[in-house]
């Protein structure tokens, strides 16, 4: 049976979503979202009338809405046959490096567990990498993903034939960017909470050493993460303790997330 959760999404189920998808599934619809920030709110919200099955932070972390065996409602009548990925950002403006890796690791693993075509297509009779316009009238009219994001499906479909397995989570965090004092966004949100799994302060309140995961590294930041690279776990040892979270770091947090059997 066809995998329904992609691995190295946080799920977080919403009510939008009704009806089972046709399968085999065609292939992917990379949507922008014009605007900034989670859609599980507004995708949770009925009075919205909208989803997606996954959505891509500008910092390249997936949250996943709807099962792949349920439809989402991102394209109207093409919702029964393809997978949709909402994307941060805005149609004026290029998809960052990570988010390009990122979807075409998404698409790597689609043409593993659900035998998509690599390649483009530009009709809804198609298979492979969509737009959402492709579909005019009967998918709602929209020009999503607007000319630069759709131009870039030769580069996602480039990602996704070199990209690496998935079968190993401890990779997760491959290509996040390197983060260190007076860095913020989305990224540094995924390294906070990270950090707070990690070493026990989840707690939303009542806890004096949890950090609040605000997307800003200051001090307090940068003073845990220089106590993962100290810290020897059965998963991964020490390494340099400099305060900012580059390419070794990252890893670590993988393969502790990964041993402990947790994810952001």
């Amino acid at each position: 049976m066809p995998a329904t959760l992609y691995p190295p999404a946080r799920y977080r189920p919403v009510r939008n979503t009704s009806g089972s998808m046709t399968q085999p599934t065609r292939g992917l619809i990379p949507h922008v979202q014009v605007g900034t920030g989670s859609l599980f709110g507004w995708f949770d919200n009925p009075a919205s009338e909208v989803s997606s099955h996954l959505w891509l932070s500008r910092g390249g972390e997936f949250e996943q809405y709807v099962p792949f065996d349920r439809r989402a409602w991102a394209q109207a009548a093409g919702n029964p046959f393809w997978i949709s990925v909402e994307c941060e950002g805005y149609d004026t403006e290029d998809y960052a490096p990570i988010q390009i890796q990122r979807l075409g690791e998404l698409f790597a693993w689609g043409i593993r567990e659900f035998g998509w075509r690599a390649e483009i297509t530009d009709s809804t009779n198609g298979y492979g990498i969509g737009t959402h316009r492709m579909g005019g009238a009967s998918w709602g009219g929209h020009s999503c993903p607007g000319n630069i994001r759709a131009n870039r499906r030769g580069d996602i479909l480039a990602a996704a034939v070199g990209a690496p397995s998935f079968a190993d989570p401890r990779q997760r965090y491959a290509g996040m960017p390197t983060l260190r004092e007076g860095s913020r966004g989305a990224a540094v949100v995924t390294l906070q909470n990270a950090l707070n799994i990690i070493f026990g302060h989840e707690a939303t309140s009542g806890d004096p050493f949890r950090l609040v995961p605000d997307g800003a590294y200051g001090p307090q930041t940068a003073a845990r993460v220089a106590s993962l690279q100290r810290y020897a776990t059965p998963w991964f040892g020490r390494i340099p303790d400099d305060g900012i979270c580059g390419p070794a770091t990252w890893r670590k947090i993988g393969y502790v997330l990964t041993g402990i059997n947790r994810q952001v």
